[in-house]
C-alpha cells in the first residue's frame, strides 16, 4: 500500500469564512443553523429551527451551499470540531458564528471527504487537544484549523473511500431510525394508555416527581468538574450519550477515580431515570445493568426509582410533550440555559393504578428488546465504521496503482 501524502488544509481550501452572532429572531426571516443543529455523529438536526432576519447586514456572505464543510470552531471542549457536509435544505440557510464554513478545492480535495477526515478526528479527541478554553467554552481557532496536515489521496481513491465510509453510514442511519420509530411506539401506546398529562382525561391522583423516588436516596446531579480523559477510570455518563431512551457506551468518556470519589451519591445503581439538563434538555434514558457503577456529568440529573413498573411508566412520562413544555418552560439561564433540580424536582406527573402500571411496562418490555437488539446490530455498525475510518486515513486502503494528488 502507497504511504498517505500529508498535505496542509489551508493549502486545499478557497475559503474558510465564519458565520455571524444574531440576537433577534424572525419567524419570516432565514434559517441558522447553530450548534444543536449539528450532531455529534455529524448529522443535521432540525428537530429546533432558528429563524433571523434574512435582511442581516451578513446574511448574504454566510449562505450555505450544497457541499459546504461546516466545522464547529466554538463549542464545549467536548463538542468542539464535529462536522457537517451541509446537504442544502429546500430553503435559504445561513449559519452562525460558532462554525467555520470550509469550501474546497475541488480538483484536489474533495468536501465529502474532508467532512469525514475532520469527523474522525473529532471523534478521536484531536480537536479537544487543541481547544482553547473559557468558562464553559472552547475554540480551534481558524489558523490552527486550516495548519492542521490531512492525507490527500487522488480524488478517484477519494471518492471510492467516501462511497465506503457513505455505505456503512446508511446502514448506521437505519438502525438509529429504527430505535427512533421503537420510542415513538413507546410514547403511543403511553398516550393511548394514560392520555396526555395536562388534561389527566381518568382524573388519577397527581403528585410531584420528588415524592416518587426511593425514600433513602434523591434527584440529584453529577460530576462538576470531571478534568480530562483517563484510561481505565470510572466511565462517566453525559448528556450526549442519552440516545433514544438508553445511555449510549460508545463515545463513553472515563475520569479520574479520584475525582469520581467525591460524587459517590450520584453513581449510578442501575435503577434511574437520567435527564438531560443542559445541552439536550429533556432528553430522557433508562440506566441498567451496564451503567451500574458509572457516574453521572453535571449536565445530566439521575432520578432513583426503584420499582420497574414505575420507572418504565415515569420515564414515557417525562417523554410526554406536555412535560418537554414544562421543562423547556422553567430554564434557568446563567452560563446557558438549565433544567434545575428543583424544576425537576416540581414535576407533576399523574399516578394510575399499579396494574395499569404494570401493564404498560409488560408492553413496552417488548419494545425495550427490540431496541436492544437494534442497539446491539448498531454498535456492530459503529465499530465496523471505525475501523474503516482508521484504515481508510491511515492509508490501508489506498490503492498502490492510484497516485495522491499533487
Amino acid at each position: 500500500m502507497s504511504a498517505p501524502v500529508l498535505r496542509m488544509l489551508g493549502d486545499l481550501v478557497v475559503d474558510a469564512k465564519p458565520g455571524f452572532a444574531c440576537g433577534e429572531e424572525d419567524s419570516d426571516g432565514i434559517f441558522q443553523i447553530r450548534m444543536n443543529n449539528v450532531t455529534r455523529s455529524g448529522r443535521m438536526s432540525l428537530d429546533k429551527k432558528r429563524y433571523v432576519p434574512a435582511n442581516h447586514k451578513s446574511a448574504p456572505s454566510a449562505l450555505l451551499r450544497s457541499g459546504d464543510v461546516l466545522f464547529n470552531a466554538t463549542n464545549s471542549p467536548d463538542l468542539v470540531g464535529k462536522t457537517l457536509l451541509f446537504p442544502g435544505l429546500g430553503e435559504p440557510t445561513v449559519f452562525s458564528n460558532h462554525f467555520l464554513r470550509l469550501r474546497t478545492d475541488q480538483e484536489r480535495l474533495t468536501p465529502s471527504y474532508l467532512a469525514h477526515w475532520l469527523q474522525d478526528q473529532f471523534q478521536r479527541g484531536v480537536f479537544k487537544s487543541k481547544c482553547k478554553q473559557w468558562v464553559n467554552q472552547a475554540t480551534v481557532g481558524r489558523e490552527s484549523l486550516l495548519g492542521i496536515s490531512l492525507p490527500v489521496p487522488s480524488l478517484a481513491v477519494q471518492r471510492e473511500i467516501v462511497s465506503v465510509l457513505d455505505h456503512v453510514e446508511e446502514l448506521r442511519a437505519k438502525r438509529r431510525e429504527a430505535l427512533s420509530l421503537l420510542g415513538d411506539l413507546a410514547q403511543a401506546i403511553f398516550l393511548s394508555m394514560f392520555g396526555d398529562s395536562r388534561e389527566n382525561p381518568n382524573s388519577w391522583p397527581t403528585d410531584s416527581l420528588a415524592n416518587l423516588v426511593d425514600v433513602a436516596d434523591r434527584i440529584n446531579y453529577g460530576v462538576v468538574q470531571p478534568g480530562d480523559e483517563y484510561p481505565e477510570g470510572v466511565p462517566l455518563v453525559r448528556v450526549g450519550d442519552l440516545v433514544d431512551g438508553r445511555v449510549d457506551r460508545s463515545a463513553i468518556k472515563r475520569i479520574d477515580p479520584l475525582i469520581e470519589a467525591k460524587y459517590s451519591r450520584s453513581r449510578l445503581k442501575g435503577n434511574e431515570i437520567l435527564v438531560g439538563c443542559v445541552g439536550s434538555i429533556g432528553s430522557i434514558a433508562l440506566a441498567g445493568d451496564p451503567d451500574i457503577g458509572s457516574n453521572v456529568a453535571r449536565a445530566v440529573a439521575r432520578i432513583p426509582i426503584s420499582l420497574d413498573p414505575l420507572r418504565e411508566y415515569l420515564a414515557e412520562h417525562l417523554r410526554t410533550a406536555s412535560v418537554q413544555r414544562y421543562f423547556t418552560g422553567e430554564l434557568r439561564t446563567v452560563a446557558q440555559p438549565t433544567l434545575n433540580i428543583k424544576q425537576l424536582s416540581e414535576t407533576i406527573v399523574m399516578i394510575p393504578p399499579v396494574d395499569r402500571q404494570v401493564e404498560f411496562a409488560l408492553r413496552v418490555s417488548a419494545i425495550r428488546k427490540q431496541q436492544e437488539s437494534q442497539a446491539a446490530h448498531l454498535s456492530l455498525l459503529d465499530a465496523l465504521f471505525a475501523s474503516l475510518q482508521d484504515r481508510a486515513f491511515n492509508g490501508a486502503l489506498w490503492s498502490t496503482a492510484t497516485a495522491p494528488v499533487d
